[in-house]
C-alpha cells in the first residue's frame, strides 16, 4: 500500500500527484493499538516545482480524502518542463503550530541550502525494467562482498566528473567478477538525514536512496534526472554477471527526522515509533501496530519489485524479534516475505539476520524460529581476533568451524573473519592498536582466510580484507567513520599475495561445492582437549595445528572429501595427518599430490601461517 503513497509521477503528461497517508483504527481496527490521529489542520506543498517556491504562503493547499484505512491527503499538478524537482510538507496543526516535514513515501532525499527534502524527478531515464538475475543460485551457495560504497569508491582513479558514486561502482564491477565473489551487499542506500559521512544505519526516508551516492559532480541539482536510473544500471551490470545483489535494510528504527513521527501534532500519538523489544538507538518501530507491519512490509517489497534485489540483511532483528510468544516483529515480516516471494516465482531469496545475543550460539534456534535463511555468525571472526590478543588458538575454535551445526535445513551461517563494525583482521591479530605493521602481520590471516573458505556457511567477505587493508577502529569513540581503501595496497607483495589466495580460495569453493554442505568432524568435540582426539582431529594448541575433515557432493553427483590443516603458528610444523581413506589426495592449495597409506599421512609439512586443503573423490 505505501508504495503507491508519495509523489506519483506520469511522465507522459508529467502530471504529479502527492499522496500522503495516516492510519486510522477507528476505520480499520488492525491499523494501531497504540497512537492516535495526527491531529492536523491543514497541509500545504511548498517546493521548487511550483511558482511560489518554498514561500508556504503561496504552496498549494492538499485535499483530503477517505481511504478505507485512514486519512489520505492529495494534490495534482501538471509541470512544464522535466527536471528534479524538491519539496515538503508544510502542516499547520490543530493547535495552533506548525511545521516543516518531508515525505514519508518520496522516493528521493535531497539536500539544498544544507537542508533535507524530499524530491522527485520528471523525465529522464524510467527505472521500469530492472533485469532480474538469470539463475538466482541457493543463499548457502553465496560468496558475499561487503561493500563500505563511500570508502569503496573514495580512492578510485580516473575521471569522476559528472558521475555520481553508484556510476563508479557500476564502472568497476570488473574488479568483483574477477575476484569471483557472487554476491554485493552494500551498507545501507536508503536516505539519512545530514550530509555528514555516515554508513546509512540511521535512516529516515525508507522508498529513497542517499543523495550522496546519486548527485553528480559538475551536475546541477535540477539537471540530474537519472539519479534512481544510476541504482537500475548497477543492478543491471552486477546481474549481467550473474552477481546478486542484497539490500542491507535498517527496519528497527529510524532517525527523529522520520516524517511520520514529525507529522503529528503530539509525537507520543504518532502509532509508527514506540519501543518494542530491545533497542532505544534511535526512534524504534513499534512492531505491535499493525501499520508499522505493512510498511515495513511495502518498503521491502518496493526494492524488490522495482528493483529485482536478490535478498535483504535484516540488520539489529534483536530489537524487532520478540522470542515470548507471537511475534509480530521480524518472524511475521519474513512470514510475509516469503508468501510474496512464493506468490510471485522468486527462488533462493536471501533473507539474512544480523542477529547477535550475547551468546552467539542462540542465533540458531533463533534463525530457525523466525525462518529466516540465515544469520551473520561471527566466532570464527572472534576467534581470528584472539589470536591478536592471546597469541595462541583455543579449542573451542572447532565449534566456530563447525558452523552450520544445528541449523535446519535450507537455513545456514553467514560466516565473516571481518566486516565494517570492526577494524581489519590485519590489524587485530597483529594486537588490535593504531599503526599495527602491515607487513609484519598480514601473512598471519592466511589461515582464517582457508578456515573461511573451507568451513560451512555463506562465505562473506569485507571490502579490502581481500588484499589486506590495515586500520584500527576505537569502539570507546565514535566508529562510524570514513575508512577509504588503500588501492595501492592491492599492488604490494602483501596485497597481491593475499588477492592471489583469495581468488584461489573463492575458485576452489565455486569447483568443489561439497565445501558448501553442512557436514563436519569431528561433530561434538571435546573442547577440554588441547591436542588432537583419538582419531587425529582438532586442535594441538601448543603447536597451534588445527584438522577437520569436510565432504558432500561433487558436481558430478558423487562424494568428495577433504581433510584441511591450518597452521597458525610462526613456525613450519610436521603433523601426522588423519584420512578416510588411503590412495592419492591432492592438496588444492599448492597442487601438489600426496600418496596415503594405511589411513594416515606422517609427518606431512605444514608451512607456517597457512595450511593445506587434501582432496578426493570418494
Amino acid at each position: 500500500m505505501y508504495e503507491r503513497f508519495g509523489p506519483i509521477v506520469d511522465h507522459s503528461t508529467r502530471k504529479v500527484t502527492f499522496k500522503l497517508f495516516f492510519p486510522d483504527s477507528s476505520k480499520d481496527i488492525l491499523q494501531y493499538s497504540r497512537g492516535g490521529l495526527p491531529k492536523i489542520k491543514e497541509i500545504y506543498v511548498p517546493g521548487t516545482f511550483n511558482a511560489g517556491g518554498w514561500d508556504e504562503k503561496q504552496a498549494p493547499k492538499m485535499s483530503v480524502e477517505d481511504h478505507p484505512s485512514g486519512i489520505l491527503y492529495t494534490y495534482s499538478t501538471t509541470l512544464e518542463k522535466d527536471g528534479f524537482y524538491q519539496y515538503k510538507f508544510y502542516i499547520k496543526f490543530e493547535k495552533g503550530t506548525d511545521r516543516w516535514v518531508n515525505d514519508p513515501c518520496t522516493r528521493y532525499g535531497s539536500r539544498l541550502g544544507g537542508d533535507d527534502n524530499s524530491g522527485f524527478v520528471v523525465g529522464g531515464n524510467l527505472v521500469d525494467s530492472v533485469k532480474p538475475i538469470t539463475n538466482r543460485i541457493s543463499p548457502q551457495d553465496l560468496i558475499i562482498y561487503e561493500m563500505m560504497v563511500d570508502d569503496f569508491t573514495e580512492n578510485l582513479t580516473g575521471d569522476k566528473s559528472q558521475k555520481n558514486t553508484l556510476d563508479l561502482i557500476t564502472e568497476n564491477i570488473k574488479y568483483l567478477v574477477d575476484l569471483g565473489v557472487t554476491a554485493l551487499q552494500p551498507l545501507p542506500w536508503t536516505t539519512v538525514p545530514g550530509t555528514g559521512f555516515n554508513w546509512g544505519y540511521e535512516p529516515f526516508l525508507f522508498f529513497s536512496v542517499d543523495e550522496r551516492l546519486t548527485d553528480r559532480k559538475g551536475v546541477l541539482s535540477e539537471n540530474n534526472v537519472d539519479r534512481l536510473y544510476s541504482l537500475k544500471l548497477l543492478i543491471d551490470a552486477l546481474h549481467e554477471k550473474n552477481i546478486q545483489v542484497i539490500m542491507d535494510g535498517v527496519f528497527n528504527h529510524a532517525r527523529t527526522e522520520f516524517p511520520y513521527l514529525q507529522l503529528y501534532q503530539n509525537k507520543e500519538d504518532c502509532p509508527y515509533i514506540g519501543l518494542f523489544e530491545e533497542g532505544t538507538f534511535f526512534e524504534d518501530f513499534d512492531f505491535n501496530n499493525g501499520c508499522v507491519r505493512e510498511f515495513i512490509f511495502d518498503v521491502c517489497k518496493y526494492w524488490i519489485e522495482n528493483y529485482q534485489i536478490d535478498g535483504i540483511r535484516f540488520d539489529y532483528v534483536k530489537g524487532f524479534f520478540r522470542r515470548a510468544g507471537g511475534d509480530p516483529g521480524i518472524t511475521t515480516l519474513i512470514s510475509r516475505l516469503r508468501r510474496f516471494l512464493s506468490e510471485t516465482g522468486r527462488n533462493n531469496f536471501s533473507l539474512i539476520l544480523e542477529n547477535l545475543p550475547d551468546n552467539r550460539y542462540q542465533a540458531v534456534d533463533d534463525t530457525n524460529r523466525i525462518n529466516a535463511t540465515g544469520t551473520w555468525f561471527d566466532p570464527l571472526m572472534y576467534q581470528a581476533f584472539d589470536l591478536g590478543k592471546a597469541g595462541q588458538i583455543r579449542p573451542s575454535i572447532m565449534r566456530a568451524l563447525n558452523a552450520n551445526k544445528d541449523f535446519a535445513p535450507g537455513k545456514g551461517p553467514v560466516t565473516y573473519i571481518e566486516n565494517h563494525d570492526h577494524g581489519t583482521l590485519v590489524n587485530k591479530v597483529g594486537g588490535d592498536f593504531v599503526g599495527v605493521d602491515r607487513n609484519a602481520n598480514w601473512f598471519k590471516t592466511q589461515p582464517y582466510a582457508i578456515a573461511l573458505f573451507t568451513a560451512p556457511g555463506t562465505v562473506m567477505i569485507h571490502n579490502g580484507q581481500e588484499f589486506g587493508d590495515e586500520y584500527y577502529i576505537d569502539h570507546k569513540d565514535d566508529r562510524v567513520r570514513s575508512r577509504p581503501l588503500n588501492w595501492d595496497r592491492l599492488r604490494d607483495n602483501a596485497g597481491q599475495t593475499l588477492s592471489n589466495l583469495y581468488k584461489k580460495l573463492i575458485k576452489i569453493r565455486e569447483e568443489f561445492p561439497g565445501l558448501k554442505s553442512p557436514f563436519f568432524h569431528p561433530d561434538n568435540y571435546n573442547e577440554s582437549f588441547t591436542r588432537f582426539d583419538k582419531d587425529g582431529f582438532g586442535v594441538d594448541t601448543q603447536r597451534q595445528i588445527i584438522i577437520f575433515h569436510r565432504w558432500g557432493a561433487a558436481k558430478d553427483g558423487s562424494n568428495e572429501r577433504f581433510i584441511i590443516v591450518l597452521n597458525c603458528s610462526p613456525t613450519k610444523h610436521f603433523v601426522d595427518v588423519p584420512f578416510p581413506f588411503n590412495g592419492d589426495w591432492i592438496d588444492l592449495l599448492s597442487d601438489e599430490t600426496f600418496r596415503v597409506t594405511d589411513f594416515w599421512r606422517k609427518w606431512q609439512d605444514v608451512n607456517s601461517h597457512y595450511g593445506r586443503i587434501f582432496y578426493a573423490k570418494g
